[in-house]
């Protein structure tokens, strides 16, 4: 007996389905949690520009933090091991949008 798979373009995640369609019930399909935590962030911000309150700062750097996340790929630590039992540990960020061109090596 065939098995019935998904249907095609569903996600394979049925949580994530259900609270997708549970969000867009509640706040319709313009919603989206994403833009609206942007938009939160940036009242953060112009809340700590008033202020100038460091706590404030904070805030909307961590909320920024957070939002980043959906925008910005995550770039994960690189390890290197030779054969003489060096390990090179690099991590990098670039927060201009760059892209890096030099290369890491170990002497």
């Amino acid at each position: 007996m065939a098995k019935a798979g998904r249907p095609p373009g569903m996600g394979n995640k049925p949580l994530k389905r259900l609270l997708a369609d549970r969000i867009n019930e509640k706040y319709g399909d313009e919603f989206n949690p994403v833009i609206e935590a942007i938009e939160a962030s940036l009242k953060i911000k112009d809340i700590a520009e008033s202020t100038g309150d460091l706590a404030d700062y904070k805030a909307a750097v961590e909320s920024f933090d957070r939002v980043a996340k959906y925008i910005q790929p995550t770039l994960k630590a690189t390890e290197l091991t030779t054969d003489g039992g060096l390990t090179v540990s690099v991590q990098r960020k670039r927060f201009d949008g760059s892209q890096s061109n030099d290369t890491d090596s170990a002497n």
